[in-house]
């Protein structure tokens, strides 16, 4: 079973088109009350951070309020963390009800082609609605128990353990001759001392993000395993796949650990200690050196990267972060079709989940979820609100106002009507809300295609 790129794509975006009218009946009831549940988070967030009730009459635009809100919200969980954190949890869960009474009956209807239920005001919430919760969140949980809890713990006591062991003092005898002169020296002195300096300052800095970053490479090595590619042969070539994810796996840590460097040190306004990187970012200063420098590079930027990383507490927690993103995101793509089974198969076993994402298809489904989401993201920020709604609309509604407001002059001896211009304003402001509305529901009808034609892609792998 080969997921069709284009195919997949194709599917998605025509369903989210073609059911737009059924999606919108399903889903504006529920969109409505989680953007009502928003606003009521918003300005409980402010009341909390000014220490009295904050509405409309004090900032009157919900804009500005969740502005303030982000600028101010250190300030409110310094004063009272336990209602700043209520009000998240609450916001959280009201999103996730909300989203799931409407995806639940959509995927089932991209799946199965049942039909939702009749009805204009509905925001219904069931068993099909709770597997589609379980299994969204399932990922995250089955990551952050199974895999990095005990990883962590691991890496936690074996560090806490070494560090004790190598900070203990030894007592020497310089003097054989004589007990009473005692040398007193730490045991990574001695270390030094004897030209193993490099298990101090490098090994054991890495014995933190090492298990995560193996654990990748582990990952891809037994994911390409024959069996898992249809075409490969029955006999696979263990040494040459185990080099080449290898490779793979060691450059994309690297390519994302240098990048995240110069961001973070960019955010912070310090510069950075990745001094052969300036000219580009990350892993793109070092492309760019090599394509200008080919015959000629010496692999400074690498070497003083690789040292940053080895030496440089900063250095080792950024690459411990990058390589748990990495096992992380493996897993949430491999469970990324999870909610369409369980929804479709009304039950919370995997089924053909893992098989949807069996070999290549991994990378084909990362390659669908990017695309898409580059798609209708292009779509919504820059023809959308760019260019329609900013340069086209504009346009034509001051137009049709100014003809409006000549056309009033004609009948109200030489001048314009008052109704005119507050009711192009209106006519605008309910013209930008309801394209983006009319928008989302087109993008909740696409991620519903999605899953629906992944469950089908399972039913075919059976």
């Amino acid at each position: 079973m080969e997921l069709r790129i284009f195919s997949v794509m194709g599917e998605a975006l025509h369903f989210g088109g073609r059911r737009l009218e059924t999606i919108a009946r399903v889903a504006w009831l529920p969109l409505a009350l989680s953007m009502i549940a928003a606003m009521a988070v918003v300005f409980a967030m402010l009341s909390v951070i000014a220490g009295k009730l904050i509405t409309f009459s004090e900032v009157p635009s919900f804009v500005g309020a969740k502005r303030l809100a982000v600028q101010n919200m250190a300030t409110g969980f310094q004063n009272d963390p336990a209602a700043m954190w209520t009000l998240v949890a609450a916001s959280f869960a009201a999103q996730t009800l909300l989203t799931a009474s409407f995806m639940a009956p959509l995927i089932r209807y991209a799946g199965l082609g049942e039909k939702p239920a009749p009805g204009f005001i509905r925001a219904p919430f069931g068993p099909d609605q709770l597997r589609y919760v379980v299994s969204s969140i399932f990922g995250l949980f089955f990551v952050g128990v199974l895999v990095f809890g005990p990883l962590a713990a691991a890496s936690f006591y074996t560090l806490k353990y070494v560090a004790e062991a190598l900070a203990q003092t030894l007592a020497s005898f310089p003097d054989p001759n004589s007990l009473h002169t005692i040398e007193v020296s730490k045991a990574s002195d001695a270390i030094a001392a004897a030209g193993r300096g490099w298990i101090y300052n490098r090994a054991i800095p890495l014995s933190g993000a090492a298990p995560a970053a193996l654990l990748f490479w582990a990952l891809l090595f037994f994911h390409f395993a024959p069996h898992n590619r249809p075409r490969a042969p029955a006999i696979g070539r263990t040494l040459l796949r185990a080099l080449t994810t290898f490779v793979v796996a060691a450059l994309l840590m690297f390519a994302v650990s240098t990048s995240v460097v110069e961001v973070v040190f960019k955010f912070l306004g310090v510069e950075t200690p990745l001094d052969s990187f300036q000219r580009g970012t990350g892993f793109l200063g070092v492309l760019s050196s090599i394509g200008s420098q080919f015959t000629r590079f010496d692999f400074n930027g690498v070497v003083e990267a690789l040292e940053f990383f080895t030496r440089s507490p900063q250095g080792r927690l950024i690459f411990f972060v990058c390589a748990v993103f990495f096992v992380v995101n493996y897993f949430s793509l491999r469970l990324f079709p999870y909610p369409g089974v369980a929804v479709c198969h009304k039950s919370l076993a995997f089924g053909n989940t893992l098989a949807i994402t069996r070999g290549w298809n991994i990378l084909r489904l990362w390659v669908i979820i990017i695309a898409l989401t580059l798609l209708l993201s292009f779509i919504q920020v820059a023809v959308l609100n760019q260019f329609l709604l900013s340069y086209v609309l504009p346009r034509i509604l001051v137009l049709l106002m100014s003809a409006t407001e000549v056309s009033t002059k004609l009948v109200n001896s030489g001048e314009a009507a008052g109704w005119v211009r507050p009711f192009f304003i209106w006519v605008w402001n309910l013209t930008k809300i309801s394209i983006n509305i009319v928008w989302s529901f087109f993008s909740f009808g696409v991620a519903a295609g999605l899953y629906g034609r992944l469950y089908r892609e399972g039913e075919k792998a059976r």
